[in-house]
């Protein structure tokens, strides 16, 4: 019997696959082609304090391997997600394990987020988004900033009983002391990664293709580099636990993953080319187990480091 079953830290998973963020909206948009619960867990667009336009337009374009994103973190804000969003999916999959990832431009947004969804019901973790400015200290980001990334997890950890993830972004000088830092604050695991800064010129026009010129880099072209980060996290803390995320569009990379230290993957830009590419990861993971005589996830978890 091929046991799929992992846990992030205290949170049991039926699967070790997750829906990325900003990849099936509020958890209701790709339902026809993946229902939520067939996920191990499915993160939700990222919420801000305030209702969010995003940046200008055209957002999005195709790469070689890959695509940009300049969304400019555009959402219906807390209250409506609340109100409205979270009973929404909650009433129709109640079954699914939501993940609330947020982003604030101080400790203090991060905090009040939290606060506010520690009261919503069924909330599976919380998903800290790192990649944002923090406004109160001259505009570094949080996750490549080791006291706003202390200060930060530190206070959610305060406002809630929830789970506490995480996500740390590729480029930041040193990873592995921003994941330490993160967990001795209170997160329960850490992502990684996210995105890497990256454009795209149109040459007819004469004019870079994203209406905000620059934007965030995802799919294939970035999996060497988060697998390089989660597994230096892996190997200098030993026990951590970890949720890979970038590039996966095949199990073998998904494994590759695991192998690497993690105890799941997030799944992103490639379920925008193959909305039901869930299914496709757990019949091929199945497989690789059952070549390789493994029971369940964590029987490979980690194998990899040296």
């Amino acid at each position: 019997m091929i046991n799929l079953n992992t846990r992030i830290d205290n949170l049991m998973l039926d699967n070790p696959f997750l829906a990325a963020s900003g990849t099936c909206g509020y958890g209701t948009e790709y339902s026809d082609f993946v229902p939520p619960e067939k996920w191990g867990a499915l993160v939700l667009k990222t919420v801000t304090p305030k209702q969010r336009d995003g940046n200008k337009p055209p957002r999005c374009c195709e790469t070689d391997s890959g695509m940009l994103n300049s969304i400019g973190l555009a959402n219906c804000g807390i209250e409506l997600l609340i109100k409205e969003k979270m009973p929404e999916f909650t009433g129709k999959f109640p079954n699914a394990k939501p993940v609330v990832s947020i982003a604030g431009e101080t400790t203090e947004e991060f905090v009040l987020l939290t606060e506010k969804l520690a009261e919503c019901k069924g909330i599976s973790a919380i998903e800290l988004n790192f990649s944002c400015p923090n406004v109160s200290r001259g505009g570094i980001h949080f996750g490549a900033d080791s006291l706003s990334s202390q200060e930060a997890v530190k206070e959610c950890r305060k406002a809630t009983q929830l789970p506490l993830w995480v996500k740390i972004s590729p480029t930041v000088p040193d990873p592995v002391k921003i994941a330490s830092i993160c967990m001795e604050s209170g997160a329960n695991a850490i992502v990684a990664t996210n995105t890497i800064p990256g454009m795209v010129v149109d040459i007819w026009k004469q004019k870079p293709v994203l209406g905000n010129i620059m934007g965030g880099l995802s799919g294939p072209a970035i999996f060497p580099v988060s697998l390089r980060v989660a597994y230096l996290i892996a190997k200098s803390i030993p026990g951590i636990t970890l949720i890979g995320c970038g590039g996966v569009d095949s199990a073998e990379k998904a494994i590759q993953f695991i192998l690497a230290g993690c105890s799941a993957v997030e799944v992103g830009t490639a379920v925008f080319r193959s909305p039901d590419i869930l299914y496709k990861l757990i019949e091929e993971v199945k497989t690789y187990m059952e070549k390789m005589k493994y029971t369940n996830v964590s029987d490979f978890i980690g194998k990899a480091l040296l």
